[in-house]
């Protein structure tokens, strides 16, 4: 079997992977490199989640890339926002023509005497084999798995008359105005996914294992907005990611040392914004 050798080969075409190829591109142009993305659509998690308002669950000037400045009003966007953003970029740098959809990495394994990977892919819906060389191997493809999200078992949901649906394998054809719905978990998939559902649903409740503290924050940036109208857009956003990232970092380190001040703070929030 023949196989076809490259520098570098970047597994997955989400948010990472587009960020490694123009970083690749930008600080090696003499470098040659492919993007594997076992879908046959870019941007991963952006793409493949369709459940009811989806959205990021990080602002997007600290999600963002830094050399593409986010120029929407909405700092925690919508996913259909996120995957444009995504799709924009890897067409204005011409990383979507470095993409091979359809090639799923089967197995990959290391030569020291060579130096080099060699990768074996599936490709298409056939299967067929095809073999990969590259210097470099960098993994894009995320911390969780496309195929099947996970599912813990529920004693009992054998006989549970209503629907049980996955997020991550969201059906169109769910239908859930007017009726009792219950969300199970607290994470970033829930806070987003709950006031999507009550829009519609007669009823939702959220189930949680473990009590978390959430506070409500704004859908703009106040300030990055009033920056963009007076600074060009590339200085407003990296003022504004800047800003972001050591209010984050001060924030982590200010409920690490002070958690009773931390859980005071998260109760006034909470009791302001209800």
């Amino acid at each position: 079997m023949k196989s076809e050798h490259l520098d570098v080969l970047i597994v997955g075409a989400g948010i990472s992977g587009i960020a490694a190829g123009y970083h690749l591109q930008t600080a090696c142009p003499d470098r040659t490199y492919a993007i594997l993305e076992a879908r046959d659509q870019i941007g991963g998690t952006w793409d493949l989640f369709r459940y009811p308002g989806i959205r990021s669950d990080s602002d997007m000037y600290t999600l963002g890339y830094s050399f593409k400045p986010w120029t929407n009003r909405k700092a925690i966007a919508d996913g259909s926002s996120i995957l444009e953003y995504l799709r924009e970029t890897a067409s204005e740098h011409g990383i979507d023509r470095k993409i091979r959809f359809g090639h799923r990495v089967a197995r990959a394994s290391w030569s020291s005497d060579e130096a080099r990977w060699t990768v074996e892919v599936e490709r298409g819906a056939s299967k067929e084999i095809v073999r990969f060389t590259c210097n470099f191997l960098f993994m894009c493809s995320g911390y969780y798995d496309y195929a099947q999200g996970h599912t813990p078992e529920f004693p009992g949901s054998d006989r549970f008359a209503g629907r049980i649906v996955h997020p991550q394998k969201w059906p169109e054809d769910v239908d859930y105005a007017g009726k009792r719905v219950v969300v199970i978990g607290s994470g970033a998939t829930a806070v987003t996914l709950v006031p999507a559902m009550a829009e519609k649903a007669a009823h939702v409740t959220m189930l949680q294992r473990s009590p978390t503290y959430i506070i409500s924050m704004p859908g703009e940036d106040r300030l990055a907005n009033w920056l963009r109208r007076r600074l060009s857009s590339r200085v407003a956003y990296g003022i504004t990611r800047w800003k972001n990232v050591l209010l984050g970092l001060w924030f982590y380190r200010f409920c690490r040392r002070n958690p009773k001040r931390a859980r005071m703070l998260f109760s006034i929030a909470s009791d302001r914004s209800a």
